[in-house]
C-alpha cells in the first residue's frame, strides 16, 4: 500500500509542477498583454469542461479538466475584414469562405469590446513581447528548477578522497588490466594510499575533484606537490603523472565529451593512476549554466527530429518492438515515471527530489523551445507573423507608400487548424505508447 500511495505522492508532484509551469506560462502572456491594454476575456489552465472558474474584471480565470495545457483568451488577434487594406470581393471560393466564417467566430467569442484595445492594433514590438512572454516564462522556471537541483541539491561527483590506488597505467586508460611491461601507477610509486584525501596540488587548496582535475590537466605531466589528509595528519607527496589517452570530461560540469554522432571523445591527458570515491556536491553556477545551454541544444535537436522519432514510435507502438527511452513521451508518460520513481525503494529522498527537480527543468525547456516554433498556432508562429507585419510595413515607408495595415492572420486559418490536427493527433500517439510501452527508469 505504501508503494501505492509513493507512486499516487510522485505523480501528483508532476502534475502539480507541470499546472505551475503552464499557469505561469499563460502568465507570461496574460501581464503583458494588460500591461499594453490589450483585452483578455479568459485565463485558462487545461482543456475540456470547466472544473472551477470566477471572473475578476473582465477576465475569467478557470481550470479544466483536461490538463495537457493552458489558454489566454485575446480579443482581436484576428483583424476584421474592416480593419484591412485589401479586401475580397463577392463570395468567393471554399478558402475565401473557411476565412471569412473564422472571422465571425472571433467576433462572436469576443462580443462587444473597445476596438482600440484589440490584438492586431498593438506596435509589433508589443505583439513579440506577448507572444514570447509564455515561452520565457517556461525558460526562466527551467532555469530556476534546474539551479535548484544543481547548486541546491548537488549532484554525484567524484571527491577528492582516494578508493584504490592502481598498480600499473596502461595506455589506453580505458580500464586498469595490468600486463607485463605495464608502467608502474605514479601513485603508487608516490606512495599514495586509499582513503587518503587531496587537500593541496602544488600548494593551492582544492574542494573538489574538479578544480583538481583542471590543475592536473595544466601540468603536461610534470611533477606536482600534493598534500593529503591521511588519518587526519597531513602529509606532503610528490608525484609525476604520465600522458594516457582517456575519454575526456567537461572542465565545468564533469561530463563525458561526446562528438556530433554522440561518441566518447578520446585526447592525452595526464594520469596519476587511482580511482576516486563519489559524494553528492552543489555544482558551480557556472557548470550548471553550461549544463542548461547543452539540455537546450538537445532538447532543439528532438524538437529538429520529432517527425523521424514519431515515425519510429508509431512502428514501434504497432509492430511490438522495444521503444527508445530516450525518446519522446507525453504527459501521461512523465507522471508514470514520476510515480516509478517516488515508489521506487533504491532511491533516496534528495535523490527523488533532485530528478524531480531536473523532470521539471527539462519539462520547461521543452516547453520553451516548443513554443518558439515559428508554427502557427504556436507563440513563435504568431511573432513570425508580428516580424513579418514591421518588416513589409516598414519596406512600404521606406517607398513612400501608403500603411499596408496589419497582416490579415485570418488567412492562416486553414493552416492553423491542420496544425492543431496534427498536434492533437501526435499527442494521441504519444499517450497510447505510454500506456501500452511506458518507459521505465533505473
Amino acid at each position: 500500500m505504501t508503494g501505492v500511495f509513493s507512486y499516487i505522492l510522485g505523480v501528483l508532484v508532476v502534475v502539480l509542477g507541470v499546472a505551475i509551469s503552464i499557469g505561469l506560462h499563460e502568465l507570461g502572456h496574460l501581464l503583458p498583454a494588460k500591461l499594453f491594454g490589450v483585452r483578455v476575456t479568459k485565463y485558462m489552465i487545461g482543456f475540456g469542461p470547466t472544473l472551477w472558474s470566477r471572473k475578476r474584471g473582465e477576465t475569467e480565470y478557470g481550470i479544466k479538466a483536461i490538463p495537457l495545457g493552458g489558454y489566454i483568451s485575446i480579443s482581436g488577434m484576428m483583424p476584421p475584414e474592416e480593419a484591412l487594406v485589401a479586401k475580397r470581393a463577392g463570395a468567393g471560393n471554399w478558402f475565401t469562405r473557411w476565412v471569412s466564417d473564422a472571422r465571425k467566430a472571433q467576433r462572436a467569442n469576443d462580443g462587444e469590446y473597445d476596438d482600440a484595445r484589440a490584438f492586431y492594433r498593438i506596435s509589433v514590438p508589443k505583439k513579440i513581447t506577448v507572444m514570447l512572454g509564455g515561452p520565457v516564462m517556461n525558460l526562466l522556471l527551467g532555469v530556476i528548477f534546474t539551479l535548484i537541483a544543481l547548486c541546491g541539491l548537488g549532484t554525484v561527483q567524484n571527491s577528492t578522497q582516494v578508493a584504490q590506488v592502481f598498480a600499473c597505467v596502461p595506455n589506453p586508460y580505458t580500464t586498469v588490466n595490468c600486463q607485463p611491461g605495464d608502467q608502474v601507477s605514479p601513485a603508487q610509486v608516490a606512495g599514495l594510499k586509499a582513503n587518503d584525501k587531496i587537500v593541496e596540488f602544488n600548494g593551492q587548496a582544492v574542494t573538489n575533484w574538479l578544480q583538481t582535475k583542471k590543475l592536473l590537466n595544466a601540468t603536461d605531466g610534470s611533477p606536482v606537490r600534493l598534500t593529503v589528509l591521511r588519518s587526519g595528519e597531513r602529509v606532503a607527496l610528490t608525484v609525476t603523472p604520465v600522458m594516457r589517452e582517456v575519454a575526456l570530461m567537461d572542465d565545468q560540469t564533469g561530463a563525458p565529451l561526446k562528438d556530433a554522432a554522440g561518441n566518447a571523445v578520446q585526447g592525452m591527458r595526464p594520469v596519476l593512476g587511482i580511482s576516486l570515491k563519489t559524494e553528492v556536491a552543489p555544482m558551480s553556477v557556472s557548470g550548471a549554466f553550461q549544463t542548461m545551454g547543452q539540455e537546450l541544444a538537445q532538447t532543439a535537436g528532438m524538437i529538429i527530429s520529432l517527425p523521424q522519432q514519431t515515425a519510429q514510435l508509431a512502428t514501434n507502438l504497432f509492430t511490438g518492438a522495444p521503444r527508445d527511452a530516450n525518446g519522446p513521451v507525453s504527459i501521461v508518460g512523465v507522471g508514470d515515471i514520476a510515480g516509478n520513481l517516488a515508489s521506487n525503494g533504491s532511491f533516496s529522498l534528495v535523490n527523488k527530489a533532485f530528478t524531480f527537480l531536473m523532470m521539471l527543468g527539462s519539462l520547461n525547456f521543452a516547453l520553451f523551445v516548443f513554443n518558439v516554433v515559428p508554427l502557427l498556432p504556436l507563440d513563435g508562429g504568431h511573432v513570425l507573423n508580428a516580424l513579418y507585419e514591421g518588416t513589409k510595413r516598414g519596406i512600404f515607408k521606406l517607398l513612400g507608400k501608403a500603411d499596408p495595415g496589419p497582416v490579415d492572420t485570418g488567412k492562416m486559418v486553414p493552416f492553423t487548424t491542420a496544425m492543431w490536427g496534427i498536434l492533437m493527433i501526435l499527442s494521441l500517439l504519444f499517450i497510447t505508447a505510454d500506456l501500452v510501452s511506458p518507459v521505465r527508469i533505473g
